[in-house]
């Protein structure tokens, strides 16, 4: 799926402007292995994550997060991997954490008590947060999207694990999940190793990723960018992990600027 999900039309929750709620989105870059919550193009939190093991990939597209459930269950899908699980009630062991937030019916941003799993692909496709961080962030959505539950109640649950609570949100918030191994950040450029094995860290990663970022690569000779993709594998060697960074006027010199093109009328 292309292009941003537009948002549901729905009456705002009071306290919440529709200009607000318009501007929240969650960006998710698979590689990077973060969540970025932003306002409008300014993010305004960063979370680190575990994604979908290889042979359970988190799925990539765009999305709409619905609602949270708070003080989930853990009751284990029809399949293979989970065969030997058990149904866990709500708790400090639960898989699921303190918090699960939905974006489709199989897959959730949710806590986890495996904290040691962050930052690796780790799960069966879910995407998994520290609690801390899947709290915050669910705390955001109810204030930002108009959430269902009121004040006290969400009060009340944080406090403790029962009774489990869905916080339905008026305003779905955009979810994009994407899979880029190269990305420019605040002038670096930012290589990615390729969990997934798909193939996609070559030169021409690195090009396009110039170009979004609004640089002129037409000189940019293939043998620099060969040379910066040569040093980033042989980090990956010691750390399979890592973001490699490259600011981008030290790795490829003075790259102009393409023209902005305008048109009148």
């Amino acid at each position: 799926m292309r292009g941003w999900v537009a948002l549901m039309v729905a009456a705002a929750a009071p306290g919440v402007t529709a200009a607000q709620t318009r501007q929240l989105r969650l960006d998710l870059n698979i590689p990077a292995l973060e969540l970025v919550v932003y306002e409008g193009d300014r993010p305004i939190r960063a979370m680190p994550v575990a994604v979908g093991q290889v042979g359970h990939e988190t799925p990539t597209g765009d999305f709409l997060v619905t609602h949270a459930e708070w003080n989930p269950w853990w009751r284990p899908p029809a399949r293979e991997w989970a065969k030997d699980e058990k149904i866990t009630p709500p708790g400090p062991e639960n898989p699921m954490g303190k918090v699960k937030i939905f974006f489709s019916p199989l897959y959730y941003l949710h806590g986890t008590p495996e904290h040691e799993s962050i930052g690796t692909p780790a799960s069966h496709g879910c995407v998994r947060l520290r609690n801390a961080d899947a709290v915050a962030l669910a705390r955001l959505l109810h204030e930002r999207a108009g959430g269902s539950l009121p004040a006290a109640t969400l009060q009340r649950i944080l406090r403790r694990y029962r009774p489990t609570v869905v916080d339905r949100f008026r305003r779905p918030v955009p979810l994009r999940i994407r899979y880029d191994v190269a990305e420019v950040r605040d002038g670096e450029l930012v290589l990615y190793p390729d969990l997934y094995r798909w193939g996609r860290l070559h030169a021409e990663a690195v090009y396009q990723a110039l170009l979004a970022a609004g640089y002129d690569v037409r000189g940019l000779p293939r043998a620099a960018v060969q040379s910066v993709l040569d040093h980033a594998h042989a980090v990956w060697a010691a750390n399979p992990l890592v973001a490699v960074r490259f600011p981008v006027a030290e790795a490829f010199g003075s790259l102009p600027r393409r023209a902005l093109v305008t048109v009148d009328g």
